[in-house]
């Protein structure tokens, strides 16, 4: 005689059904995981470049230079400011890169840089005054290259006229 077994066949049917829910909500679950991991890293980059454009140091106003016949272009002085929405900077950590006449250039030493302390906020302004330069004479060019901590740097390139013997640079 040939026995039938449906209810076994139905409780097979509702466990592979069962398994089938378990790894699709697994499934679904890492998932979301992973679309959430990958929010919070965009979120985290967009915030680093926010940062990163938001602390910049801008030039205010006019650019003035001692001059010496011998020597050439001795010092500089200018102001620097951060715009109102700025990141404060440490100006400690400035970096000040100063090239003559197409030469390679360097940077200026924390000693010849004044003030080389304190922090700079938004809104603020403070006198910059870089000194030991050696030339370039009147009718060379110069470029100065202001490298904040983080963000965008800011680059000043001038031309001293041909009758350059001190004052205001346009």
């Amino acid at each position: 005689m040939m026995e039938k077994n449906n209810a076994f066949s139905g409780l097979e049917a509702a466990i592979v059904m069962i398994a089938f829910v378990v790894v699709a909500a697994v499934f679904g679950y890492s998932m979301i995981s992973m679309g959430f991991f990958a929010t919070q890293k965009v979120q985290e980059v967009t915030y680093a470049g926010i940062k990163q454009s938001a602390s910049v140091a801008i030039t205010d106003g006019l650019i003035r230079g001692q001059y010496d016949e011998t020597n050439g272009l001795t010092s500089l002085t200018f102001s620097l400011s951060i715009p109102e929405t700025g990141e404060p900077i440490d100006l400690s950590k400035m970096i000040y890169f100063y090239a003559k006449n197409s030469d390679m250039g360097s940077e200026i030493p924390l000693s010849s840089i004044s003030p080389n302390s304190g922090i700079l906020r938004a809104g603020d302004s403070t006198r910059v005054r870089l000194s030991g330069l050696s030339g370039p004479k009147a009718g060379g060019s110069f470029s100065l290259e202001i490298k904040p901590p983080t963000g965008a740097s800011t680059l000043i390139q001038r031309t001293l006229p041909s009758g350059f013997d001190g004052g205001y640079i346009s």
